[in-house]
């Protein structure tokens, strides 16, 4: 198996004031690494996004009609240049063949769950 982009988003994109996290993922099936970069919009789109780079897992499953789930995590550096602090990140995505998904995240001690998921692979 070659090596997959999977890009995508998650969250609404139809509320602006629901969280959004764009993806641009590398992932390796055969050794089931995953790393890439996020970027993060927590609710007022007037905000500047946090970005960051992230690591994970990539697991093929049967799972309902999940056919991939990804493990994320990652530290994303404040998106103030004078507050050197980073915010712990980690996401769980169920992918599904059409496209679409369903997943989670935390950031900045908020937890985000059942968000929708739209993505595209390429090999």
């Amino acid at each position: 198996m070659s090596t997959l982009i999977i890009r995508g988003t998650m969250g609404s994109t139809v509320n602006l004031n629901s969280p959004i996290v764009n993806f641009n993922l590398t992932a390796d099936p055969e050794t089931r690494k995953v790393h890439g970069s996020v970027e993060i919009t927590l609710g007022n789109p007037e905000d500047k996004p946090y970005r960051g780079n992230i690591t994970g897992t990539l697991y093929a499953t049967g799972f309902k009609q999940f056919v991939k789930v990804i493990s994320l995590q990652g530290y994303i550096p404040s998106n103030n240049p004078f507050t050197p602090i980073e915010f712990g990140f980690n996401a769980n995505m169920g992918l599904e063949a059409d496209g679409q998904g369903v997943g989670g995240f935390n950031f900045k001690g908020q937890h985000y769950e059942e968000l929708p998921i739209t993505y595209k692979v390429e090999n």
